[in-house]
């Protein structure tokens, strides 16, 4: 969805092999990444085997995550094609990501995917990301987004809160 009434790209590069591709309303893509414990605990922050997401709740997540910010497939390309191995969407509150893979968790594809998030709410003219959600529990969020400049803001039982002020980085 077009943010501040700018169309959203089609496609977000961010090297030769990784990009960032407009959601296409195929919710059906992140099922079994959402049904997996790793991705739905960090993502919702809990996990229960008598609640695992279904088609439908998927569905309403990319809708909801679609109409309030740009939607985007994390793309890396392997043995000549793109294969969505993520989601991110790019929105100044709270903007949620999961790298689906675990091959590509930790090796900095979701420090190159934040960075291309920050530069594209700067092009929009967002000054600052508030809200960032991550769990207790989630170190290697809680470390990208550290490294990024995030600044911890507040904290819950469960949560961290992050803000960064985009101006203030380059």
């Amino acid at each position: 969805m077009p943010l501040n009434h700018i169309p959203q790209p089609e496609i977000l590069p961010i090297h030769d092999s990784l990009r960032l591709k407009r959601y296409d309303g195929n919710y059906k893509a992140f099922l079994a990444a959402y049904q997996t414990p790793y991705i739905y605990q960090n993502s919702e922050g809990i996990w229960d085997e008598d609640k695992i997401p279904d088609l439908d709740y998927v569905k309403g997540m990319c809708q909801y995550l679609d109409t309030h910010g740009e939607l985007y497939y994390i793309e890396v390309l392997e043995n000549g094609s793109f294969l969505p191995i993520g989601d991110v969407t790019v929105k100044a509150e709270n903007p949620p990501i999961a790298i689906w893979l675990e091959r590509y968790r930790g090796v900095g594809v979701g420090t190159l995917v934040m960075q291309t998030v920050i530069r594209r709410l700067k092009e929009l003219g967002v000054r600052q990301i508030t809200g960032s959600t991550v769990y207790k529990g989630n170190l290697p969020s809680q470390r990208l987004h550290e490294k990024l400049g995030f600044r911890r803001v507040g904290e819950t039982e469960t949560d961290f809160i992050y803000d960064l002020k985009i101006n203030e980085i380059s």
